[in-house]
């Protein structure tokens, strides 16, 4: 039981690697706060979770709302005296040439991807400031590390999430506090296999894409993820 008497928020905790990463979470000790804007997305990790024997605090939140953050983490302070552990995983894309997106595009991803994470990781590093200690991760992908013809501006946030990250685990590694990326390739969640047309086509390209000859599974990511957050990786960082 890594994460016994931790407390973790997992933001963007109801989707593929949201919930399997609140599930390993949960499943190995921890005390799990997740926050999520569909509130159907949240009730059904629940009782997901309850079926399993695990149990989970549920907040219907959107993290591109900087009162809603501040919300659940002075819940997570209120009912556990601040957070240990916390995963970054809200995010989204959207494709489009450069100049065929907006400025609303552009904005619209801005905040749901890189200022969501810049914030929660603020709120994160006061309460973890405090506890002398703690471990954040945050959601990059393969995306922030290429150029990609018509995903600029999704790669773009994934690309500053990455930096964010490096600079933000030299500010506060002296105090206790370790902050990492994680950085998948394709990954077969229900929402990603939903978009891809039905004749397999895609898919099989997306497996060819990948160097083990098939997608990973959001369950492989919250394994990584779970490593990050846990002691196991005490000298890992930036």
């Amino acid at each position: 039981m890594r994460f016994k008497n931790r407390t973790a928020l997992v933001t963007g905790g109801g989707g593929g690697i949201g919930s399997a990463t609140v599930e390993r979470l949960a499943s190995e000790g921890a005390v799990v706060y997740l926050m999520d804007r569909d509130a159907n997305h949240v009730s059904q990790t629940q009782d997901a979770l309850k079926a399993k024997g695990l149990s989970v605090n549920p907040f219907v939140g959107d993290v591109t709302a900087l009162a809603d953050l501040e919300s659940v983490y002075r819940q997570v302070l209120a009912e556990s005296g601040g957070v240990d552990i916390v995963v970054n995983v809200a995010g989204g894309s959207r494709a489009g040439y450069v100049t065929a997106l907006a400025p609303s595009d552009w904005d619209e991803l801005y905040a749901l991807n890189l200022k969501s994470t810049i914030n929660s990781c603020r709120l994160a590093v006061q309460q973890m400031v405090e506890k002398g200690k703690g471990s954040i991760v945050n959601m990059s992908s393969i995306s922030g590390l290429r150029g990609d013809p018509g995903w600029a501006a999704y790669n773009a946030q994934k690309a500053a999430i990455i930096n964010f990250t490096e600079c933000l685990a030299w500010e506060v590694g002296t105090f206790g506090i370790r902050v990492n990326a994680v950085c998948p390739g394709p990954i077969a969640s229900k929402r990603m296999i939903s978009t891809l047309p039905a004749d397999g086509g895609f898919q099989d390209a997306y497996d060819q894409a990948c160097a083990i000859g098939r997608m990973g599974q959001p369950e492989e990511v919250a394994s990584s993820i779970a490593f990050l957050a846990s002691d196991d990786a005490s000298f890992v960082a930036g």
